[in-house]
């Protein structure tokens, strides 16, 4: 279960855009530096192997990590994990979340969250 499941399930943030400010905090209130870039990895899901890998695809040429995973007993659709390291904060997650939200829409699929480590 990810940080941001655990959040969820706590009943906390109704938005994603709330949801973005409690990772935020969350990060902030363990010492992290927002200022520095961190790892960040953001999760998608498709129905289709051919959309995961097109919209994986797309994500690539902005230098993010990418890794397509076939659906499995715990998720039962295509998942498409992205990672880098970038600088997180109020200005830059919701645009990332954006882009993410709409190369998931634009390829079948949704995005489901991001998380952050605290530490560069």
């Amino acid at each position: 279960m990810g940080f941001l499941d655990r959040i969820r399930n706590k009943g906390a943030p109704a938005t994603p855009q709330e949801s973005d400010q409690l990772v935020l905090r969350q990060l902030t209130a363990r010492g992290a530096d927002l200022t520095k870039p961190r790892h960040v990895i953001h999760y998608l899901y498709f129905a289709d192997e051919g959309d995961a890998r097109g919209a994986a695809e797309v994500i690539e040429q902005a230098e993010w990590e990418t890794t397509v995973n076939p659906p499995d007993e715990k998720i039962a659709e295509w998942s498409l994990r992205v990672e880098g390291y970038r600088v997180i904060g109020g200005a830059t997650v919701g645009a990332f979340r954006a882009w993410f939200e709409e190369i998931a829409t634009e390829h079948g699929g949704e995005h489901d969250g991001w998380e952050a480590s605290a530490k560069p």
